[in-house]
């Protein structure tokens, strides 16, 4: 952290003046008369979350233009970065950090080539238009209204004389309302000028209006009122609505049944886990209405920070302290957050006393004390919110008895280092961006290392406010914590294991299943309003799916006979289910040999009337039917022991099942996070936004260990409904809970092609959830008949034993099925660019 301080502060020198108009008279722009030029501007408008514009700029210069040699320079050098000047800047940058872009992104620098008479640069430029506003995109500028957007050619000042040879302009299926002049040639939706000549210093040369979808106007729009207002409270609702979901599960949870003792652990985690969904709906209450609504405001270019940026960063440092003291930790801790609590709150509170400017005032001089106060208030908000999250997930896994450890061994050092990991690559991104938004300003001008502070300093003060919204973002891992926790400590509670889990748990693990394992919707037209109905849908979803299985379950079938139990009903510890697994294996056996002789192998130890004599025997199961006393009765016709044995899982309980199907998806799930995570980064624009995102680095990870706990969070909920769950073997129960996650995934691609706007990763989610739902089914089977893994060379050998050669060219030929349509997705998407749904 020392070291971290160290270097921000070297940062500092003189006062932040303004950066000086390039005279344009030094340019020469009177020897550009003779210069050709071209000019491009492409929108996306479809499949797109906002309208991305694209911009294209060539010139040739003649070589007589006395830069013109300067051109072929390093792009380091300050000949070179003069000349670029002065052929891609005009007044329409403004007076005020005219050379400064934050909205326009470069995927590489400007090309040039030499020919005989002329050297030639093309710039190509990006921008989103993702708010109201003006927009610079190369010589375009885009100003976005409520209901009219203006797209303008304006040539850098010293162009004025140059000959624009070409001019299109292709709106991407936006209409349009008005253009100035009008082109003589138009097709293919798309607009031209040619040889429109010199501009004689009329400004802008073209202009063009355009009427946006209604897609793209409420994009736009929802960082400004009423939009703004009822997105919030659609997000609010969400996060509230959830908290509320949780609590009311955990009420109806807490219902006594027979079986169930009132323990303490029960009480202590149902505890814990109220006090965890009442503290994360105050948190999401206090940051979307006051945080985000009443403490939002913009700055001036020279501020530090806005008016209210101070008022943000101070409360992420009391969310984060307060955290930490209700998760009640031992004294040292509790000390140690108090003191870098109330070390940054000074540094929001008092900037003076360290230098640092007063809100609604110019930044003027930055000083090293002033660096390092910003440095440790940025530090102080991300530590107290790890330190807050990690207390509460290891509060509530120890009081459901997940994890017995009375002590958090290293946390102190890990925080530490996780901290100044964090802010260092907040700092390397920072640096990015300032080299992206700053490439054409003059470096040896005396503004220019001032200015480089000022943009330091806005963008950590910004990292800091943005803390707390970032760390609420994944508290949904607790809330999921929590919910896991109660539910062992129900089971710890019960005098004879249960199979399935109760209604009363049920609730719980649906909850569980919409805030961990479902697929969490994106926004809509920029708009989360629909939010908080995807919780309820995920609910739903999952009971249809428990109301299917009643119905269709083998364990749901009943006995033979009038008024006979269901199989369900039945009551069985570990010693029975040790007999089940055993009574099936004879079953596997028995078959084998009737199939034998069947193919006229001819009669072996046993004849054939022994052997199906054998099988009648094993079709019939001594049960207790809850407290009833054990009494043979007959297997459904159409159920054979294997059936129910497969049916039962690996354990004797259902927690066993979950815990076991949860720890194989996570591992069968490894390569598919890998490869998502390689779909999703692996285009160049991915990694652009990633190293220039103060948080980029660690939503890659985060994105990583969320697709790991949502296949993980799946296997729980297969697991757990094993015996629930339609179907003979595994891959059909999967196909039961698969088809319950795609209904909401499908949803989500309806409404997003309604948006008109990128499908993100819901088609991936589909195709990759299927496979590992489908290989954990196959390993929970073969999990069953642990006992005879030594006899088998390897698992393939057992599943090929335990399905016989029918069954398992079944299962195989489902598992191609799978993997031609994963072929299939990873060629459309795999071979596309999916967010502009373009080839790469």
């Amino acid at each position: 952290m020392l070291l971290l301080l160290l270097s921000l502060s070297w940062w500092w020198g003189a006062p932040p003046a303004l950066a000086h108009p390039q005279d344009v008279d030094s340019c020469h722009p009177e020897q550009l008369v003779d210069a050709r030029t071209e000019a491009t501007l492409q929108l996306f408008n479809h499949k797109q979350n906002f309208v991305e514009a694209k911009g294209e700029m060539a010139v040739h210069v003649p070589v007589t233009w006395p830069y013109a040699k300067d051109l072929l320079l390093s792009e380091s050098s300050d000949e070179h970065q003069h000349a670029m000047r002065c052929l891609l800047r005009g007044d329409q940058d403004g007076a005020q950090y005219r050379y400064l872009r934050t909205n326009e992104w470069r995927m590489h620098g400007p090309e040039v080539t030499a020919a005989l008479s002329s050297v030639t640069v093309r710039c190509q430029v990006l921008s989103w238009l993702n708010h109201r506003g003006r927009f610079n995109v190369g010589p375009w500028t885009a100003d976005v209204g409520a209901d009219r957007w203006q797209l303008s050619l304006t040539p850098p000042t010293a162009l004025e004389s140059a000959h624009w040879d070409h001019v299109q302009i292709d709106p991407g299926g936006l209409n349009v309302s008005e253009v100035s002049p009008m082109p003589p040639v138009a097709g293919d939706g798309s607009l031209v000028w040619n040889g429109i000549g010199p501009s004689g210093g009329l400004r802008p040369t073209v202009t063009v209006e355009m009427v946006p979808s209604w897609q793209r106007a409420w994009a736009a729009s929802t960082d400004t009122d009423p939009w703004r207002v009822v997105n919030a409270a659609g997000q609010t609702v969400s996060w509230v609505g959830t908290s509320a979901a949780v609590m009311l599960a955990a009420l109806w949870a807490r219902r006594r049944q027979a079986d169930t003792a009132d323990t303490v652990v029960e009480r202590g985690s149902f505890r814990a886990l109220m006090q965890w969904a009442l503290l994360s709906a105050v948190i999401g209450l206090v940051l979307m209405l006051l945080f985000n609504l009443f403490l939002d405001g913009a700055k001036a270019p020279t501020d530090l920070w806005s008016g209210r940026q101070h008022w943000q960063a101070l409360l992420g440092i009391l969310i984060g302290w307060a955290l930490v003291v209700l998760a009640r930790p031992r004294w040292s801790l509790l000390l140690a957050a108090t003191l870098v609590a109330a070390a940054g709150a000074l540094v929001a509170v008092r900037p003076s006393l360290f230098g640092l400017p007063a809100p609604h005032t110019s930044a003027g001089s930055l000083h090293a004390l002033g660096i390092a106060a910003l440095a440790v208030m940025t530090a102080a908000a991300v530590w107290l919110g790890l330190a807050g999250l990690l207390l509460w997930a290891w509060r509530l896994a120890r009081a459901g008895r997940l994890i017995r450890s009375s002590r958090l061994p290293w946390a102190g050092t890990v925080l530490a280092v996780v901290t100044f990991l964090l802010l260092a690559l907040s700092v390397w991104a920072d640096e990015l961006s300032w080299q992206r938004v700053s490439w054409l300003i003059d470096r040896s001008s005396p503004a220019y290392h001032s200015l480089h502070v000022l943009f330091l300093s806005q963008q950590t003060v910004a990292f800091a406010a943005g803390i707390p919204t970032w760390c609420y973002s994944r508290t949904w891992v607790l809330t999921g914590l929590a919910i896991l926790a109660l539910l062992r400590a129900r089971e710890l509670g019960r005098r004879a294991p249960s199979v399935s889990p109760t209604g009363f748990d049920f609730l719980l693990l649906a909850v569980f299943f919409a805030i961990v394992a479902a697929w969490r919707e994106g926004s809509y037209a920029g708009s989360q309003l629909l939010g908080f109905l995807w919780l309820a849908l995920d609910v739903a979803a999952l009971y249809g799916l428990l109301a299917l299985g009643r119905r269709r379950a083998v364990l749901s079938q009943h006995f033979e006979g009038r008024g006979a139990p269901a199989l369900s009903e039945v009551v069985i510890d570990r010693a029975d289910h040790q007999d089940l697994i055993e009574r099936a294996r004879r079953y596997r056996e028995l078959v084998v040999e009737l199939r034998a002789l069947e193919q006229g192998h001819g009669e072996g130890a046993h004849s054939r009337h022994e052997l199906e004599e054998e099988l009648r025997r094993l079709h019939w199961w001594e049960s207790r039917a809850g407290n009833a006393r054990a009494t043979p009765r007959s297997l459904p016709n159409q159920v054979t022991v294997l059936d129910v044995a497969l049916s039962w899982g690996p354990h004797a309980r259902w927690w066993g099942n979950a815990v076991r199907a949860a720890v194989v998806a996570a591992v069968v799930g490894l390569p598919w996070s890998i490869i998502m995570i390689w779909l999703d980064y692996s285009s160049p624009q991915a990694w652009m936004f990633t190293e220039q995102d103060p948080f980029g680095y660690a939503d890659l990870l985060g994105k990583f260990l969320t697709s790991e706990l949502s296949w993980a969070g799946s296997g729980l909920m297969l697991g757990a409904m094993w015996r629930q769950l339609p179907g003979r073997r595994g891959p059909a129960r999967a196909l039961g809970l698969w088809v319950a996650y795609t209904v909401l995934v499908a949803l989500d691609i309806a409404i997003n092609t309604l948006a008109d706007q990128d499908l993100g990763d819901a088609p991936k989610a589909i195709g990759l959830m299927l496979p590992v739902l489908t290989v954990t089914g196959l390993a929970m089977d073969a999990d069953t008949f642990r006992t005879e893994r030594r006899l088998w060379p390897n698992r393939f050998g057992l599943l090929l034993s335990i399905y016989q050669m029918r069954g398992l060219s079944a299962q195989i030929a489902w598992v191609l099925v799978q993997v031609g349509a994963l072929v299939a997705i990873w060629q459309h998407f795999g071979g596309f660019d999916t967010r502009t749904m373009k080839p790469h």
